[in-house]
């Protein structure tokens, strides 16, 4: 199996498990209420980006290049794998907190339950998908990896 099929993998489940999460903590912190959301008080959308971003981007690093590392066998040693995944969530943390205050400078309009929800795990989906790819690129460098599934 070629490293590129195997990025493409990894990156579509990790859209989708990104979407899912992003479901389960929006739903966890607005509910189902239905009503409107305003993105600075009381709802805090955009604040939510900081805690999204850091955790969709520290676990689409870590966890895709530990499942790569143990398929290669004899791949890089773990203490490169863990920093980079520091990195990267250090990385999310910065683009959610830019997220946050240009969301909150611009001060938007309320935006409806269900819109939100859609670009919540949109966004998640994304940079889950994104972030898996930066990560596992030079990690499979090599070209290939075993012909064992690489499934979480």
């Amino acid at each position: 199996m070629t490293a590129a099929t195997s990025i493409r993998r990894e990156a579509a489940i990790s859209f989708v498990i990104n979407a899912v999460l992003s479901l389960a903590f929006f739903l966890g912190l607005y509910s189902n209420t239905g009503r409107t959301l305003s993105w600075v008080e009381p709802d805090g959308l955009a604040l939510d980006f900081v805690p999204q971003s850091l955790a969709v981007a520290l676990m689409s690093a870590l966890v895709p290049a530990l499942i790569a590392r143990k398929r290669l066998g004899n791949g890089p040693a773990l203490r490169p794998v863990l920093l980079r995944a520091g990195l990267f969530a250090l990385a999310g943390a910065c683009l959610g907190a830019v997220l946050a205050l240009l969301a909150s400078a611009a001060e938007p309009p309320a935006i409806a339950w269900s819109t939100a929800l859609v670009g919540k795990m949109l966004y998640g989906g994304l940079l889950g998908a994104l972030v898996a790819t930066l990560a596992l690129r030079p990690l499979l460098a090599t070209g290939s990896v075993t012909t064992r599934k690489m499934h979480r």
